[in-house]
């Protein structure tokens, strides 16, 4: 009993977190500046071009993005001109949300080469299934499934050995997220999240979508919050199918529950959507 409670009292705690939110990382300037030039809905492409322009990392990333096979290019692109028009300036937007999300990172071993996968695979996958269902805008999904677990990469900037604790209780006992992470956290990835997301300047529903993903109350009050939230698990799975991410590979073994019937989806269609999103991982992982 003294050494459990001895271990609760030593668990990292939120307000902890909260007292170091002046030092949470921030987006690269060059992302604030675009993400607050895309908030009109009347920029021009020269203005983006120009900004990011000044960026030749995020140039050249940009390019290669839009000369992949995910975005189906019949020519290739030369210039940041043509790369925007193919693109749109949504999804222009989302590929720089994507590209600087790698500077959020302190360090870069292991551990977080699974958490990127994860995030931009979860992005990746969000975004094909929105466009196969039709039931939410691509673009946001890909935002929302780029976002909904950035908690995690804070927890793991700014208590490394307890975040290892989680995964070990991850792929040795065969736990879940969310269980293995109250064995070590008095607080969750998705509190974090929702502070960060809230910190970068996004909409108040998207902070609401990541604090709240996980409470049943909350999804069910809107569909389309719904048709969100069940897209980005549904993604997650098949992250989970397919060996991206953190999570344990278990290959067929995932169970997606009654996931694939809420967006409308019979045996067949699910799988030919896993096809595709097996595809476009394949894909564009490597991009990224």
């Amino acid at each position: 009993m003294i050494d459990q409670a001895i271990n609760i009292k030593t668990k990292p705690s939120l307000n902890e977190l909260i007292q170091k939110a002046v030092d949470l990382p921030v987006l690269p300037v060059t992302a604030q500046k675009v993400l607050s030039l895309m908030s009109d809905p009347d920029v021009s492409i020269e203005k983006i071009k120009k900004l990011i322009s000044g960026d030749p990392g995020l140039a050249t990333r940009l390019l290669k993005v839009a000369n992949s096979a995910f975005y189906g290019g019949y020519r290739d692109i030369q210039n940041l001109t043509q790369a925007i028009l193919r693109l749109g300036l949504t999804s222009v937007r989302n590929i720089v949300l994507a590209t600087s999300m790698k500077n959020v990172y302190k360090r870069f071993g292991l551990t977080e080469k699974l958490l990127w996968e994860q995030l931009i695979g979860s992005a990746i996958a969000s975004s094909t299934i929105a466009r196969q269902t039709r039931r939410a805008d691509p673009e946001d999904a890909f935002v929302g499934g780029l976002l909904h677990d950035v908690g995690m990469v804070i927890m793991n900037n700014e208590y490394p050995d307890e975040f290892a604790k989680v995964t070990e209780h991850i792929y040795n006992e065969a736990m879940g997220f969310s269980e293995a992470e109250a064995q070590v956290f008095d607080f969750s990835h998705r509190s974090v999240g929702a502070i960060v997301v809230k910190k970068w300047g996004f909409p108040e529903n998207l902070e609401q979508l990541v604090k709240n993903f996980d409470n049943a109350d909350y999804v069910n009050k809107d569909r389309n919050v719904f048709n969100m939230v069940t897209i980005i698990a549904l993604a997650d799975l098949l992250c989970q199918k397919f060996g991206v991410g953190l999570r344990k590979h278990v290959n067929s073994d995932v169970d997606f529950g009654n996931l694939p019937e809420s967006l409308g989806l019979n045996a067949e269609r699910l799988g030919e959507l896993s096809v595709k999103v097996e595809q476009n991982l394949k894909q564009s992982l490597e991009i990224y």
